[in-house]
Order: structure tokens, then C-alpha cells, then sequence
């Protein structure tokens, strides 16, 4: 990040993922928005909003923060700040983006994924931003982790050939009973928006969908399961599930191209090569090969400094409106499809800037 200025910055939400997990011991450092953006040395948190009073003073507590508002419109009554980070409910995201653009108070904002709960409001979010000239930044955090972009790298250079085939699972326990138009969707779409995010990140636009889900609460409610096959307009394909009622938690991608596959996720990357087989003459095998070195980052941490080189020198962030969009329409065509006895779902182009 080049630019010297001390910037400042709002919280909205500070829940779970807006400051609480800071208190997990077991995570790594910083993992939450009040983390990433305490972690750079030119931002500096100003303000916070929450409805519930006691939360909203412990996090002033842990992070020194003493203007405290109870929701976003009295903070953005009260502060300009350089950047907003909405970290409330999905259900709230089109409301405060859109308030906060319009309020002429903010130059950026990062918004917490998905993006919302439907493509219209997600338009309206990018209208509203691109209209009063305030960069947004969808928070699929892992695109700006160091070795998600050298896999992309990768991908770019050729080393595995054309892709072929894209497969990721963003596993989970049963969500419960909720309903879907409070809660937008379930596993696919509160965790696997990362999943769809990463499938435009690494095989680009995506042209249909076939998905199935099963909801052991009701058709109302959000799903336990979904599962999808993908085609891409390159010709390759894609076949992804999230939740899965599993007894752990596990993200895992897998590219294939036509000389070799990439696995990454939560654990370490690998990458294997066609190479001759020692055991079968004409015949190529996959060999391990060793994942190019790189240096570990924070990608909450990388997407926040993004946000500010956005915001400071017009450098696009890397995570537009217009990607968490495409992420969602992914997510929301496995519905329709599963809806419609799993009849494949085209997907609309969108024209981006």
C-alpha cells in the first residue's frame, strides 16, 4: 500500500465476524474486520455501530473505540470516514450500502459476503456506489490470500494446461431451521458464496447450472445441502456442494486442466504434473510436484489494504460489486434449477467496466 495518509474507518455490526472471534483462541490473527483493520498501520477505527448496547460497549472496550452508535445511520449522522466496514446481517447489507453511498460520508466500503440476498438488491448496491464514485468491496476474502493468487497465477500461466474441470466442497453441520427470505439461503450461500466466488476467480464467467437441494426442514427453509454441476463459457465445468450435514468443517477446491491438478482450501496447496509413467508404457501419470514457494499472508488484512489503494490511487480492489454479484447469481440459479426438478438454469451476462 503506497499511500502515507492516515485514513480512518467505521465499523457496522460487531458481531462474530465484526470483532468477536478476535476472543477464539485457536485462530490466527486477525480474523475479523476490527482485527484487519487495527492490523494496518495507516487506518485507524473511529466509530461503531450496534443495536445491542452491551456489545457495542465491550467492543469500544477492546478496541478503544468510544464513539458508539446504535445502528448506521446515527454514526453516519455523526463521522466522515475513509472507509465502512459492514459486517451486520446479509439481510441489512443493501440498506446500509446504499445509505452510506448516498450520504456523501464514506469513500469506501467493505461489505461482508454474500453481497445480499437477491441480484436486485445487489444491483441497487453497485448502482448506488458506482454513482456517487464510493469503490466497494465484496469480503471473499480468500482472493487476496497469497497462495489462492499464485494458484491463480498458475492457472493464468498455462502450468495445468487449459482447465477442464472445477470441484469444491464448502462442508458443514445442519444449519437448522430458518427461513429463506430472512436468511437468503443456507450453507451454499453463507459459506459456498466463497466456493462460487473462487469458481469465477479461477475458470471465469459461468453460462448454466444444474443443482439439486434438499431442505429436511422444509421447502421455506433453507437448505442442509445443495450440489451443482457448472459450465463455464471456456467449455469447462464445475461440480460443487456445500453444507452436507457432515460432522466437520472442510473447504477444499480442486482445478483440473488437461496436464495436471491444483488442491487448495484450508489446507496446504498441491500441485501434481502429467509426467511419463514408471509403470505402464504411452502412458502419462500425475506427479507431485512442489507448490511454487510464497510467502503467507492475512487476506482480511490484503483486502482491507486493497480497499484503501482503491479509495487512494482508483486501483481497482480485486472483489467489485460486480464479482459478489456474479457469485450470488451462481448461487441463486442452483435454487431455481433444484426449484425447477433440476432443468438447467442459463445464467445472464453482465457487463462489467
Amino acid at each position: 500500500m503506497h499511500t502515507k495518509t492516515k485514513l480512518t474507518a467505521a465499523l457496522v455490526g460487531c458481531g462474530r465476524i465484526g470483532a468477536l472471534l478476535e476472543q477464539d483462541p485457536l485462530r490466527g490473527k486477525p480474523c475479523t474486520h476490527a482485527g484487519a483493520i487495527t492490523a494496518l498501520g495507516n487506518v485507524k477505527l473511529v466509530a461503531a455501530a450496534d443495536p445491542d448496547p452491551e456489545r457495542a460497549t465491550e467492543f469500544g472496550r477492546a478496541f478503544g473505540v468510544n464513539a458508539l452508535y446504535p445502528d448506521h445511520v446515527s454514526l453516519l449522522a455523526n463521522h466522515v470516514v475513509d472507509i465502512l466496514a459492514v459486517a451486520a446481517p446479509t439481510d441489512t447489507h443493501c440498506r446500509i450500502v446504499c445509505d452510506a453511498a448516498a450520504s456523501g460520508r464514506v469513500r469506501g466500503i467493505y461489505c461482508e459476503k454474500p453481497i445480499s440476498r437477491t441480484l436486485e438488491e445487489a444491483d441497487r448496491m453497485i448502482e448506488a456506489c458506482e454513482s456517487a464514485g464510493v469503490a466497494l468491496l465484496i469480503g471473499h476474502e480468500r482472493r487476496f490470500a497469497s497462495h489462492f493468487r499464485l494458484a491463480r497465477e498458475l492457472v493464468a500461466d498455462g502450468t495445468l494446461g487449459d482447465v477442464r474441470t472445477v470441484i469444491g466442497q464448502a462442508l458443514g453441520g445442519d444449519p437448522g431451521k430458518l427461513p429463506r427470505e430472512l436468511a437468503g439461503g443456507g450453507p451454499l450461500f453463507h459459506d459456498g458464496t466463497h466456493l462460487t466466488d473462487l469458481l469465477g476467480f479461477f475458470a471465469g464467467s459461468a453460462e448454466w447450472v444444474i443443482g439439486n437441494t434438499q431442505r429436511s426442514h422444509g421447502p421455506r427453509n433453507i437448505e442442509h445441502t445443495a450440489v451443482a454441476m457448472v459450465g463455464f463459457r471456456s467449455g469447462a465445468l464445475g461440480f460443487i456442494e456445500g453444507g452436507g450435514r457432515r460432522k466437520y468443517f472442510a473447504f477444499d477446491l480442486e482445478i483440473q486442466g488437461e496436464r495436471g491438478i491444483l488442491r487448495l482450501g484450508n489446507s496446504p496447496p498441491s500441485l501434481r504434473l502429467s509426467a511419463p509413467s514408471g509403470r505402464w508404457s504411452g502412458f502419462s501419470e500425475l506427479r507431485e510436484t512442489d507448490f511454487p514457494a510464497y510467502e503467507p499472508n492475512n487476506g482480511f488484512v490484503a483486502a482491507y489494504a486493497a480497499l484503501c489503494e482503491d479509495i487512494t490511487t482508483g486501483t481497482p480492489n480485486g472483489s467489485s460489486g460486480h464479482d459478489g454479484r456474479a457469485a450470488l447469481e451462481l448461487i441463486l440459479a442452483v435454487y431455481e434449477s433444484s426449484s425447477r426438478g433440476g432443468r438447467r438454469v442459463r445464467l445472464k451476462r453482465q457487463s462489467q467496466p
